[in-house]
């Protein structure tokens, strides 16, 4: 079992205000090794810095923060706790997770089956510094915001999100596993409004004939417990619990193993487990439409995607699927060790 204090200590973004905050830190100190917990001023950071550093997280989150929060909050976890209760005055799923070359590509990142953007942090870290990377997290992650049911809606709600700061022609659409089929719906519905992305960019995202029953609890709690946040529990026995005490045992393991940061809550643990069976009953019903344009799936050496999958998608593609083999498997593509090689696919395509 892994140590707990090097768990919690291990450096890494818990949650997507983490993420934006992370990499704020990072380019402004230019230590692309620091983790969230180290403290800004003792890694080098000045006050004149931190006023620009301040003006950066006021771009990017809606929030005018005055120059003492820095001393008070001076490491990425300090910080994200002053911003986590409302980090941005108007809720949005758009999460700015690191500013590239204006005009220049944009990599927008649709989460997978729990709605978070997490997932991407190491795949931004690996992208050229001059595209721009953002996420598109499940709006229902927000309090403020009530949950999409279906993939349409979530295509909507993105792509207007999208469109109020980026170019069509800018976008490089990317999604993970359930992320792609989302991504794929908004490229449609650009298609049909006479718009191109730069590319449309698939993670191992598979699909079927089959007709599929609805998940059972157990699986999505597998998905969300072992797969999401890697800890070892019988998805079987908390299916059993009450959502209340089910919620309790999650969070108290999470918070231990530093999965989630302290203060996450209940409330929003028991809104990231609604998520779950509402994305994947809107998966469960999707059709794919026809997009006219070529299409990249990012396949790795253990992938979800088999041979129905190919087929299908290359029935609704005509302009072709370019399939690119990299390292891993499904469960790790995005891992630090395989994320470089994502990101070389999507660097390394015709209009991106």
């Amino acid at each position: 079992m892994t140590d707990t204090t090097e768990a919690v200590r291990d450096g890494r973004p818990r949650d997507a205000i983490e993420l934006v905050l992370l990499h704020i830190w990072r380019d402004h100190l230019r230590n692309p090794a620091l983790g969230v917990d180290d403290d800004y001023f003792t890694q080098g950071g000045t006050s004149l810095q931190a006023v620009r550093t301040l003006s950066e997280i006021r771009r990017r989150t809606g929030v005018s923060l005055p120059l003492p929060a820095m001393a008070r909050a001076g490491s990425v976890t300090a910080m994200a706790r002053l911003l986590r209760d409302g980090y941005a005055d108007t809720p949005t799923p758009l999460v700015p997770i690191r500013p590239g070359k204006p005009g220049g590509p944009v990599v927008a990142c649709v989460h997978p089956l729990g709605g978070s953007v997490l997932w991407y942090r190491h795949l931004a870290d690996a992208l050229p510094r001059g595209h721009t990377c953002v996420g598109l997290q499940a709006r229902a992650l927000d309090p403020r915001l009530s949950p999409d049911h279906t993939i349409g809606e979530m295509a909507a709600a993105y792509r207007a999100e999208l469109a109020r700061a980026y170019r069509p022609e800018q976008l490089v659409l990317v999604g993970y596993s359930f992320g792609g089929l989302v991504a794929y719906e908004m490229a449609s519905r650009m298609a049909a409004d006479g718009e191109r992305p730069a590319a449309v960019v698939l993670l191992d995202t598979a699909v079927t004939r089959r007709e599929q029953p609805p998940a059972s609890r157990a699986r999505l709690l597998w998905s969300l417990v072992n797969h999401n946040f890697g800890l070892d529990l019988s998805a079987d026995d908390l299916a059993t619990l009450s959502p209340d005490a089910m919620c309790a045992r999650i969070l108290d393991e999470a918070v231990a193993r530093g999965v989630l940061p302290p203060g996450f809550g209940p409330d929003r643990l028991r809104r990231l487990v609604e998520i779950y069976p509402i994305n994947a009953e809107a998966e469960r019903v999707y059709r794919l439409p026809t997009y006219p344009w070529p299409l990249d799936l990012v396949r790795p050496r253990e992938p979800r995607v088999d041979a129905e999958s190919l087929e299908i998608w290359s029935e609704h593609c005509p302009a072709g699927v370019r399939v690119h083999r990299v390292p891993g498997s499904h469960l790790d593509l995005l891992a630090p060790s395989h994320a470089p090689a994502v990101a070389e696919v999507i660097a390394g395509l015709p209009s991106a």
